[in-house]
């Protein structure tokens, strides 16, 4: 069966949904926002007409658009309303489409529920093979590229997931546990207090010696960034990141293409990473001030620094330029991803499902076997 004969629901999206008593403004600025020029009118769940930007011009030109705005969107949806059917073929509403010069059609269940609107864009890109994920995510694993948007995954799996936490727990430790013997190490040499003043809570801002003790507690944090930048993982990440760059800008997935993208995403977990580390860092400072205050203060530098310094982590440590090896793979998973969305289409997924597929949990996983196995042999973390 060919991709685009499949049904519709396979392929409907949502758009933003008026009411009939909603005024024409929101419209305006509803339609401005969305994919469609025709967004539908529901009450209580069923579809009662469509208001297509046509309609809304129309009505603005009978008066004064100034206060035209503020009539309700009853004034100018249009009632009688084709519609197509769950199971209804894609080639069928394509038709429906061309033959009364549509650009969308609701998707509405048997019993008159609307479901959702399926684009004339999106069927046409099904012709080509170029539909997409409305959102696409991904991670960087020992066995390459992890992807997963749409309800479909692909790239590395389950277990590259969890060799991931593996390795970030590794390198965590790796990096806690020389710091920490160092300091001790260089304290019994030397008899300068850096283990003292690395375990010590700060006391004073003025005090030199908390400064070194902060200096020291952030060093596990550097040394396991430059793990992750010598490994390959930095490489890998850098593919997955260049690979979803290329399939929201829609893309030929290809080196020469995929090869251009940047390697810094705006969704990067480095990010959320970031802004755990710049208000950790500030609450826990010793500056004399009111608690609540600290609190604000902390809130607010983070919500301004937090995607910056995250663009710049990505920029100099979780990321590197990819191997060709590297970017192949990235441009692999991208590939099958699109090809398992394509054949699937949209399916609503439970709160379980979004979970297991951003690969939080598998990660954690490795992360606390690392732990548990650490434990049970009688190993201390310092």
């Amino acid at each position: 069966m060919m991709l685009w004969s499949l049904p519709v629901e396979r392929y409907m999206t949502s758009v933003p949904v008026l009411s009939p008593d909603d005024p024409l403004a929101k419209a305006v600025a509803l339609a401005r926002a969305s994919r469609t020029s025709t967004l539908p009118v529901l009450q209580d769940g069923r579809l009662v007409g469509v208001i297509a930007e046509s309609d809304i011009a129309r009505l603005m030109q009978e008066g004064d658009p100034h206060e035209q705005q503020y009539l309700p969107v009853r004034c100018a949806m249009t009632s009688e309303v084709a519609v197509v059917l769950p199971h209804t073929p894609t080639t069928q509403a394509l038709r429906v489409m061309q033959e009364y010069g549509f650009s969308s059609l609701p998707v509405v269940s048997p019993d008159g529920q609307y479901l959702g609107m399926v684009l004339r864009s999106d069927v046409l890109a099904l012709t080509c093979d170029t539909i997409r994920p409305p959102m696409v995510g991904g991670m960087a694993t020992p066995l390459g590229v992890y992807l997963t948007g749409g309800g479909v995954r692909a790239g590395a799996g389950s277990l590259g997931l969890f060799l991931t936490g593996v390795l970030l727990m590794v390198l965590n430790l790796l990096a806690m546990v020389l710091v920490y013997s160092g300091s001790r190490w260089i304290q019994q040499k030397t008899g300068i207090p850096l283990y003292a003043m690395l375990l010590s809570p700060p006391a004073s801002w003025l005090d030199w010696q908390d400064w070194v003790g902060m200096a020291l507690r952030g060093m596990p944090i550097v040394l396991f960034l430059l793990f992750v930048r010598l490994s390959p993982i930095a490489g890998i990440h850098a593919a997955e990141h260049m690979t979803v760059h290329a399939i929201e800008r829609g893309e030929p997935l290809e080196p020469e293409y995929v090869r251009r993208m940047p390697r810094v995403h705006p969704r990067c977990g480095t990010n959320l990473a970031a802004g755990a580390i710049i208000f950790l860092t500030l609450v826990n400072l010793n500056v004399g001030i009111y608690r609540d205050l600290l609190l604000l203060a902390a809130f607010v530098v983070t919500l301004v620094a937090w995607r910056p310094l995250g663009n710049l982590l990505q920029a100099l440590f979780t990321t590197r330029p990819p191997t060709e090896r590297q970017l192949l793979n990235g441009i692999e998973a991208g590939k099958q991803l699109l090809q398992r969305y394509q054949a699937q289409g949209y399916r609503p997924l439970s709160f379980h499902e979004r979970i297991w597929n951003m690969g939080i949990l598998q990660i954690a996983a490795g992360m606390m076997v690392v732990w548990w196995v650490l434990d049970l042999l009688g190993f201390g973390i310092l």
